[in-house]
């Protein structure tokens, strides 16, 4: 954060520097306008998963409390992201009221546990979220430092299809011998991925700066933060030898959440 506000205000410093040397109008910032942007997101995701079933309670006679993982973690990863954004706003003295469209491509995937490299006595799964592409809505109030220079807010509310999956890890699920309750058919089916879908309508706050650089053309720096969606996905463990896992099947919860950081540069029609 130190860095990003760093970046703006040495930016600003160089507009109004531009600006009084006469190298951009003071005219209004009023009308359509069009751009792109180029960034990185960090995607935080809160990963938790629970076992439950009627094979919870096997293997000597342990209680349900004893059978039980309640497990959480915290997985995160930086990634690039591309967009491109139009809009219209209306200057009304210092003031500034607008609202733009925006969408791009996200390359976000994050991985919070990951036990396929553990040997067939012992492995579970791995837990995957990502999401390839996003679209937004966003009302923006900014306020001109200089008549080149405004600092924003915005209120976006913004959507994409978030996938989460569980692969199973197949050395385990061999690894456990045929019995009259753990047939061949149960060990297929554990075998399968597990998968699961959002599309996720989320609330997408930030602030950054527009930079006029001359008469239409204006420069962007921008930070939001993205309050992410929640997924489930129940994955069937009953092909699992109860002595490595418990349980007829897992829950597992996924809470995503995302930083991004954005420079673009727009035209002004």
């Amino acid at each position: 954060m130190k860095k990003f506000t760093s970046a703006l205000l040495a930016a600003a410093a160089v507009v109004t520097s531009a600006y009084a040397d006469g190298a951009v109008s003071s005219e209004s910032r009023t009308g359509a306008y069009v751009g792109g942007n180029v960034g990185m997101a960090n995607t935080n995701v809160k990963y938790n998963y629970t076992n439950a079933g009627q094979n919870v309670t096997a293997s000597g006679g342990n209680s349900i409390a004893d059978r039980t993982q309640n497990t959480n973690l915290d997985g995160g990863k930086v990634n690039p992201l591309f967009g491109m954004f139009a809009g219209y706003g209306m200057q009304v003295g210092n003031m500034y009221f607008g609202g733009e469209v925006y969408g791009g491509f996200d390359s976000a995937k994050v991985n919070p546990y990951n036990d396929n490299a553990t040997g067939g006595a012992g492995g579970y799964w791995s837990a995957t979220v990502k999401r390839t592409n996003f679209y937004g809505l966003a009302p923006r109030v900014g306020f001109f430092v200089t008549p080149s220079t405004m600092l924003y807010a915005k209120f976006g509310i913004e959507g994409g299809k978030w996938r989460a999956q569980i692969d199973p890890n197949t050395k385990t699920i061999d690894k456990g011998a045929l019995s009259l309750t753990l047939t061949q058919a149960l060990k297929d089916q554990s075998k399968v991925s597990s998968k699961a879908s959002k599309n996720s309508i989320s609330f997408t706050p930030g602030f950054g700066i527009d930079m006029f650089v001359t008469k239409n053309l204006f420069l962007r720096a921008e930070y939001t933060y993205m309050f992410g969606p929640k997924i489930t996905v129940k994955q069937d463990i009953r092909g699992y030898d109860n002595t490595v896992f418990a349980g007829d099947y897992v829950v597992h919860k996924f809470q995503i959440t995302q930083q991004t950081f954005k420079v673009g540069v727009g035209y002004k029609f």
